[in-house]
């Protein structure tokens, strides 16, 4: 976790998850965030996750070429100024359709990007555990992958 919010921005934006999705930041929805806004923080960028050592090893990160890391630069930076007014209390309903976007990404994506923590969210809904997803960590296990 790279904690670009402080406590108190947590639990506003947990809030607002929570709003969208009931139970996404007890899933990790806040981390995945998080994450989300540091992506093209890693070398390479936490962007798309694939298959480590055929899910044994957790996940690798793909390499972005130079126009999607330019086109996800000012998408992140989009997002960044939109949980901003998420914090200061004046989301727009843009806003609140990108905060339900990541609340549902969190709770039911792959936990290689930060969320879905031990795999609740596809528990939740009674969706199988995948076979090769990039977010098998140790040999077998859901939940949040190593990312190092």
């Amino acid at each position: 976790m790279t904690d670009t919010f402080d406590e108190q921005e947590r639990r506003v934006i947990g809030a607002a998850l929570d709003a969208a999705v009931p139970g996404a930041s007890d899933l990790g929805a806040v981390d995945y965030v998080d994450e989300l806004l540091h992506a093209l923080d890693h070398d390479p960028p936490h962007i798309w996750a694939a298959p480590g050592a055929w899910a044994g090893a957790g996940p690798r990160w793909l390499e972005l070429g130079p126009w999607e890391r330019q086109a996800w630069s000012q998408r992140i930076e989009a997002w960044r100024q939109v949980y901003a007014r998420v914090v200061a209390g004046t989301a727009d309903a843009h806003d609140d359709r990108v905060v339900h976007e990541h609340a549902c990404e969190a709770t039911y994506g792959d936990p290689a990007y930060g969320g879905n923590r031990g795999g609740g969210g596809w528990q939740r809904i009674g969706f199988p555990e995948p076979i090769f997803p990039p977010a098998r960590a140790g040999g077998g296990s859901t939940g949040r992958a190593s990312t190092s």
